[in-house]
């Protein structure tokens, strides 16, 4: 079966944009950025969506069930994109998730919390899929983004993703803990990881505002 979400009637992506505008999560300035950066697009095949009354991850899997796998990736739901480092295949859920989409409500909240402006420079802390790294080089262009992954094989399918539809920040492996020096200073820095305490990295890698 030949599957193009690009394709596909949508109602349920309208609606997700609705909702989120509705709520507040998304603002008008990161309007045009959802509907130019469709999570869809960065999910894989066999993933694990979160069942909200349940508690559960759920198996989806866009072979077998591609309404369903769509219906997931248009909905307010953190989605598992990786269990174990990798070492759990699946089909059904693994012990601990090491990799996954964060619901957009969370994601556009974080990025509007950002309060970015054309021209910052931004460093993303943890690529995982993608789409953060892809809605900020959206806004700011690929000269501006930097976005960091421990996960060599993350990394590698989000570069690849991103680059195939043409958005192309800088992906680098390593620990986004220890920053990177490469384009610093950032102007802002976003983390999707867990922190116990704020890296000094990020704070020496800052750009000081003028006064």
């Amino acid at each position: 079966m030949t599957y193009d979400h690009q394709r596909m009637d949508r109602p349920g992506r309208e609606k997700l944009g609705r909702v989120l505008m509705e709520s507040g999560a998304l603002s008008s300035d990161w309007a045009s950025t959802f509907a130019a950066v469709d999570r869809a697009a960065f999910l894989p095949d066999l993933m694990w969506p979160y069942d909200m009354a349940a508690r559960v991850s759920v198996t989806v899997d866009r072979r077998e069930d591609p309404g369903a796998w769509l219906a997931a990736a248009d909905s307010d739901v953190p989605i598992v994109t990786q269990w174990d480092d990798g070492a759990h295949p699946g089909p059904g859920p693994g012990t601990l998730s090491t990799s996954s989409s964060s619901m957009p409500s969370v994601v556009y909240a974080l990025l509007q919390d950002l309060e970015v402006d054309d021209g910052m420079r931004v460093l993303d802390v943890g690529t995982g899929t993608g789409e953060t790294a892809g809605a900020l080089t959206h806004r700011l262009g690929p000269r501006n983004v930097t976005t960091i992954e421990v996960d060599e094989s993350v990394s590698a399918r989000a570069r690849e993703r991103l680059r195939r539809l043409n958005l192309d920040p800088e992906v680098i492996v390593g620990d986004g803990f220890e920053g990177h020096r490469g384009r610093a200073p950032y102007d802002r820095v976003l983390a999707t990881v867990a922190l116990r305490q704020l890296p000094m990295a990020w704070v020496s890698g800052r750009r000081v505002p003028a006064a």
